[in-house]
């Protein structure tokens, strides 16, 4: 199969995909797909892309196919909506997107030379920085949403603030900010002041997002691994409590504890 015919099958599954969309939302159609609007179904994308993520960590090809299958639907029936409210069309939609990665990628499709992955991160700055979009912001922190997960909003957040020079000198500097903000929170657990805990607690999580961005590591990546580790050793030990026929309530934090280090030596 040649390139050509490769990009008119393409087409023509994406000219069915958006025909069984409008079928879905026309009169004679779905009424759970009729009654669907823009602000109502961010949600279910949400939704998709955290199984599309779950299917790539787990390194499981079947799921990843489907998931994107389903991520790739969802972004279609949005734009079939964002058409539907006269907001813009789907051809609209996918040239704007063409042109836009057409443009950040000189080093492609002009004759900008770059000679690592750093450069092209740099370049892609800077042309970014000088569409219109970006120029009329008031803040240099405008443009980061305010529904992405907590960390990843943090780490973006501090990154933007880093451009500009504020942000620790070395890696050094970032270990008594940690010991300065646990000190505060152990006081307002003292002190019993639920506010000022989770006060403290968020200031704790945003210093800590700080050090993973300055060696380079997505504080949201870190956690997720993390999260993965303590899901599987946590069934570890519900499957050596139920080969022994006991239950939690038949056993003491000892033997969790016991049962936990098994799980780690087995890794």
């Amino acid at each position: 199969m040649g390139p050509s015919n490769f990009d008119s099958d393409l087409g023509s599954l994406f000219v069915k995909l958006t025909e069984l969309i409008k079928t879905l939302r026309s009169e004679n159609g779905c009424p759970w797909d009729r009654k669907q609007t823009i602000r109502s179904f961010h949600h279910y994308v949400l939704e998709e892309y955290h199984e599309l993520v779950a299917a790539i960590n787990d390194v499981n090809h079947s799921e990843m196919i489907e998931e994107t299958g389903d991520l790739i639907f969802l972004v279609i029936f949005l734009g079939c909506m964002i058409e539907d409210e006269g907001y813009g069309s789907l051809a609209e939609i996918l040239t704007g997107a063409h042109e836009k990665m057409t443009r950040r990628h000189p080093h492609v499709f002009g004759n900008l030379t770059v000679s690592d992955d750093k450069e092209v991160i740099e370049n892609w700055s800077k042309i970014k920085a000088s569409e219109e979009k970006v120029r009329s912001r008031e803040s240099i922190l405008d443009g980061v949403p305010r529904s992405l997960p907590a960390l990843s909003r943090a780490q973006k957040l501090s990154s933007r603030a880093a451009r500009v020079g504020f942000d620790w000198a070395t890696l050094e500097d970032l270990a008594p900010k940690i010991e300065e903000e646990l000190i505060e929170f152990k006081k307002a657990v003292e002190a019993n002041n639920l506010d000022k805990i989770r006060e403290e607690l968020g200031d704790i999580l945003f210093v800590l997002v700080n050090v993973g961005r300055r060696v380079d590591i997505n504080s949201e990546a870190a956690l997720d691994a993390t999260s993965d580790k303590f899901e599987k050793r946590f069934r570890y030990m519900e499957c050596r409590l139920q080969a022994e026929n006991k239950s939690w309530g038949d056993t003491n934090l000892t033997e969790m504890d016991k049962l936990w280090d098994e799980a780690k030596m087995l890794e």
